[in-house]
């Protein structure tokens, strides 16, 4: 009953948006959940390399290089680069779930191996239209129903795109701190 009357209050906030709006905020919720999906692969070819989750070097050359592109696209460098720490925060979440669950299974999916390079071309990619869509929802980010908005939109997506728990929590992970109302 909690989950029936969860999804009709989404669906109510959902329809309150402008069509403009939601669309910005639907597409912000599937790159999030694109790059959130690329940790899965990510995870892979850690499990094969044996490298270490944290990359400390990396996270820190890709937040330089967002602050840099923020600033490009008229974005405040300190909101993008709190952003995407948390981008990184919930794909670093997925790989580290992923990794201990195939620990304690003794092995990894036997999928297709996923080159770590092209992978880092993807997530470069999405870095681009990450931040084009973060400056499009710039308004709702400051508008006071941004939390109750995005939550709502976030469930929604979630459900219908049927996401497990920990995709859904990284989704979660990666747009906890996106709205600035009271900063």
């Amino acid at each position: 009953m909690r989950r029936r009357i969860a999804l009709l209050w989404s669906l109510a906030l959902w329809a309150a948006c402008s069509p403009v709006i939601a669309a910005d905020i639907d597409n912000l919720l599937a790159l999030v959940a694109e790059r959130n999906a690329l940790g899965d692969q990510v995870a892979l070819s850690k499990w094969d390399s044996g490298k270490p989750v944290l990359d400390a070097v990396r996270e820190a050359a890709v937040l330089e290089h967002v602050r840099t592109e923020a600033a490009a696209r008229g974005l405040d460098a300190d909101t993008a680069a709190r952003f995407f720490a948390a981008q990184i925060e919930a794909n670093k979440l997925v790989q580290y779930q992923l990794l201990q669950a195939w620990r304690v299974r003794g092995r990894a999916p036997s999928l297709p191996r996923p080159d770590l390079a092209a992978l880092r071309v993807r997530l470069d990619r999405l870095e681009g239209e990450l931040l084009a869509t973060l400056a499009r929802t710039e308004a709702l980010r400051a508008a006071p129903d941004c939390p109750s908005v995005v939550s709502a939109r976030l469930d929604a997506y979630a459900a219908a795109h049927r996401l497990d728990t920990l995709h859904r929590l990284a989704l979660a992970r990666g747009l906890g701190d996106i709205c600035v109302v009271g900063r």
